[in-house]
């Protein structure tokens, strides 16, 4: 990449995903970071879509950017290019890049040992609520002590069924890896054990089964088929006052912020024997090949500084890795109430997912075996014991053999 832009400026290059609203959000902490450091021009590389396939062409053109995304599962298949930066030199010089750490989540940017990438925010998975439905049914708004079974019991109370066609849906449920493992994790199943694929688990298929329930059995969430013939996703069910509830990441406060029409608040998901959240974060790391390597990492202390935290946190887009921003009202802001997110960092995922991460089969081994898997079961197009049974050996021949 160029080093240097036609005002003799040292010139970084930062390539990141997100929606519009993201993009906007980190053009203007660049432009604060050229505002407090004159000698430095930020080359903005926005990619809202196929983020991995143009990071990896460019990986291989060796054209990569000085800083750029990974995404939280990624850093294995990553850091083995030898395209990464070791980053250990720069936090021992800077501590301050991982000061107070959300336990366990820094695992996640290390490979053999050493650290490749840092978590630059991470946003967990909370219950969002439709307050009105919730009212208009008589029914009390959940508490984060709540169970799966009231869970699975509030669901199907507030599907409602006009004609024989249902006109609400007590919940939505996305059927990408994060949401299932909510539902399997919080039933202490272990979906990725010893190296291996592990969904054939009794703890596993328990959690899955829910799932398949509240879309096929008791028809209180729509299904993936469901929402494709609707022509919306759930997320937009949601927004448009056909659900109830629906989880999904803290992603999604800014927009709820700005785009919800009725009441409504979050709460953590519904326990089962145990609590799980998984780990959703983009991660920070710089090219190996950077001529300009410690540039960068000025731009990276600077994104995961107070000031630039709360230009891009302080919308509700995600939770500070820093413990201590955790109660400053400008990084971590309401509504809805922050307390549920709070707690949530009491239980990330650093067992099941972890591994799976480690693996360096992560994205392969989602999109090929267990994605077009479940969603043939959710879609009742076979049981849930045939997906994971299928899931397993394809999966144990060929990526973890």
């Amino acid at each position: 990449m160029k080093t240097t832009s036609r005002e003799g400026k040292i010139e970084i290059s930062f390539m990141g995903w997100g929606n519009e609203q993201e993009r906007e959000l980190y053009t203007k902490v660049f432009k604060e970071f050229e505002t407090r450091n004159p000698g430095y021009k930020v080359n903005y590389i926005y990619v809202p879509k196929d983020y991995d396939t143009k990071l990896k062409t460019m990986i291989i053109g060796n054209t990569m950017p000085d800083v750029f995304y990974i995404g939280e599962n990624l850093a294995t298949e990553y850091a083995k290019s030898g395209k990464l930066a070791v980053l250990d030199p720069y936090i021992e010089k800077y501590p301050e890049l991982v000061a107070n750490f959300v336990p366990g989540l820094l695992e996640y940017g290390k490979y053999q040992g050493k650290q490749y990438a840092i978590p630059k925010d991470w946003s967990p998975y909370a219950m969002y609520i439709n307050k009105d439905l919730f009212k208009e049914a008589g029914i009390p708004i959940p508490t984060s002590d709540w169970t799966m079974e009231e869970f699975m019991d509030l669901a199907q109370k507030l599907t409602i069924t006009e004609k024989g066609k249902i006109t609400q849906y007590g919940a939505a449920l996305e059927t990408w890896w994060a949401p299932w493992s909510i539902f399997v994790g919080n039933e202490g199943g272990k979906w990725f054990n010893n190296g291996k694929s592990n969904l054939n688990d009794p703890k596993v298929i328990k959690g899955l089964k829910r799932m398949y329930d509240l879309f096929q059995t008791y028809k209180a969430a729509p299904s993936p088929a469901a929402t494709k013939q609707a022509g919306m996703g759930q997320s937009q069910m949601f927004e448009t006052g056909k659900v109830a509830m629906f989880p999904t990441g803290r992603w999604m406060v800014p927009t709820y912020r700005q785009a919800l029409n009725f009441e409504w608040t979050a709460v953590e998901m519904p326990k089962g024997v145990t609590r799980v959240t998984p780990v959703s974060s983009g991660q920070l790391a710089v090219s190996n090949e950077s001529d300009h390597k410690e540039a960068a990492v000025k731009l990276l202390r600077h994104v995961l500084s107070k000031e630039g935290l709360k230009g891009i946190l302080g919308l509700g887009l995600a939770m500070p890795t820093n413990t201590q921003f955790f109660d400053d009202p400008d990084i971590v802001t309401a509504p809805p109430e922050v307390e549920p997110y709070k707690a949530m960092a009491e239980y990330l995922d650093t067992e099941v997912q972890l591994e799976a991460a480690r693996s360096g089969h992560f994205s392969e081994y989602m999109e090929k075996y267990v994605t077009p898997e479940l969603d043939a079961a959710f879609n009742g197009k076979q049981s849930i014991e045939e997906a994971v049974e299928n899931i397993d050996e394809q999966a144990n021949t060929v990526l973890f053999k």
